[in-house]
Parts: C-alpha cells; structure tokens; sequence
C-alpha cells in the first residue's frame, strides 16, 4: 500500500473512532437516563458554574492516585476560568472500597461532596496510592468536616438510588470505553484513553488554550 493511501486510511480511522465517541457519549446519557429511577435521576455533580458554556467530563474513582493529579490541574482551571469552563463527575469505582465511598461522597451535597471527594482522593495521594487507611472511621470523620454525620452516611448507604447512580456511570463509562482511571471527555473526545499525561505542566496548559479558544 503507497503512503498515500495509508495516510487517507489512518485519518478515516481517527475520524470515525471520534465520531464513534460522540455518539457513543450522547447514547450513554440517554440510557442512563432512561435506566435511572425518579429518585436516582438527579444530575451529576458538578465544580463550578453549572451554567458555564464548557464542561469538561470525568470517570474517576476514589481510590486513584492519578484522579486525585487529575485534579490537580481540572479545579484550579475550573477557579481561574470559572465563566468558561465547569467539571461534571462521574463514577468509576475500581477497587473494593470504592463504591461505598461514591455513595458517601452522594451523601453530601454541592460544595461538601465536592470538598469531601478532595479530602478523600488528597488522603489516597499522600499515602501513595494506598487505600487501606480509608476506614469506615476514616470516612466518617471525613465526611463530618463538610457537615456529615453518622445518620446521613447511615441514610445515604441505605438509599437504593445512590448505589444505582453509581453502577449507571461505571456502565456508561465502561460502554465509551473506559478501562482506567480517570476518563477525561470534552464534546465527546476522550482525552485520556491511555491515562493522564506525564507532562501535567504541558497537559495544563495545552487544555488552558484549548478551553479558552473560540
């Protein structure tokens, strides 16, 4: 095969592979939507201006190291360009602990699940990656500094609804093909198919311009 020809057949491949996330990422909505109960059909969680023209998708989990870098960069580009730009979550349990912690971070609202999922993917970073620390303790007292207790954790682990929305988002995360930790899309591009960048500095920057354009 000439160059030329491989060259066509390589850029119909790109095309079609974002074509095919696109879809992929607007029929998952639908079907998550379509699959939710009334009570589990509250929206996602989002950082900052719900109302912002841009947002910016994450699967992450709360045992990743590499979903607490992740946001080392999202959430001071969500502070700095908060007319711009806002980040929605969405859940991607990967390890045994992981889905109840999805579901007491949902025990929280707005701003306290935002700063209770901080503390706890801060928590998993500076022990290495190790999340045998996040005792059911652990959490309470986490989940306490952002106005939990023992009841609404109780409530929350008790609530049908909660674990339902968090085996929605890894299905739907699974069907755009998410295999780690954590999934960034934008518009229906998956950023991160082979994990987070080495060069964050870079990875910052290059998404600073990009959100910024047009």
């Amino acid at each position: 095969m000439s160059a030329a020809p491989r060259k066509s057949l390589g850029t119909r491949r790109t095309l079609l592979g974002v074509m095919a996330s696109g879809i992929a990422l607007a029929h998952t909505a639908h079907l998550v939507q379509a699959a939710s109960t009334p009570a589990a059909q509250k929206p996602p969680p989002v950082y900052g201006k719900k109302e912002a023209p841009k947002r910016l998708v994450v699967w992450g989990s709360y045992t990743c190291p590499y979903t607490a870098i992740l946001f080392t960069v999202l959430k001071p580009i969500v502070n700095d360009l908060k007319d711009v730009v806002s980040v929605e979550w969405r859940h991607f349990p990967t390890h045994p602990p992981d889905p109840a912690l999805h579901v007491a971070g949902l025990s929280l609202e707005d701003e306290h699940f935002w700063n209770f999922t901080f503390h706890v993917l801060g928590f998993v970073y500076a022990a290495g990656g190790q999340y045998s620390g996040l005792t059911r303790a652990k959490i309470l007292e986490l989940a306490k500094i952002e106005g939990g207790s023992e009841a609404s954790l109780k409530a929350g682990y008790g609530d049908p609804a909660k674990w339902a929305a968090v085996k929605q988002d890894l299905m739907a995360g699974k069907l755009l093909g998410i295999t780690r930790t954590p999934g960034l899309f934008h518009n229906g591009y998956f950023m991160t198919p082979d994990g987070i960048p080495r060069d964050m500095k870079a990875f910052d920057a290059s998404l600073r311009a990009m959100l910024q354009a047009g």
